[in-house]
């Protein structure tokens, strides 16, 4: 059995954190554009008075936010669309 040359684990290893730092970028950009969107702007100025409304509200905001971070993803090609439910049909 041959070993691989040492030049080429050094060159994987150097390559390894860049291809990392490549996909992740594009998630951190999303995840820092979150509290930007509008829906999730709102809900968050609406519970700032209230802390009744946070509490009732915390899955909405959760939601609100996944969805954001989801349509940003999206946006910048990192995940696909995807289907969902078809309308029903006008017969």
């Amino acid at each position: 059995m041959t070993r691989p040359a040492p030049a080429l684990l050094t060159l994987l290893l150097l390559l390894l954190p860049a291809a990392c730092t490549r996909e992740a970028a594009p998630a951190a950009g999303c995840a820092a554009q979150v509290d930007a969107d509008p829906v999730v702007r709102d809900l968050i100025a609406k519970g700032a008075g209230s802390e009744h409304f946070k509490w009732e509200n915390e899955g909405v905001l959760a939601q609100a936010r996944k969805d954001a971070e989801t349509t940003c993803l999206q946006g910048r090609g990192v995940l696909r669309r995807g289907g969902g439910v078809e309308p029903p049909r006008a017969d």
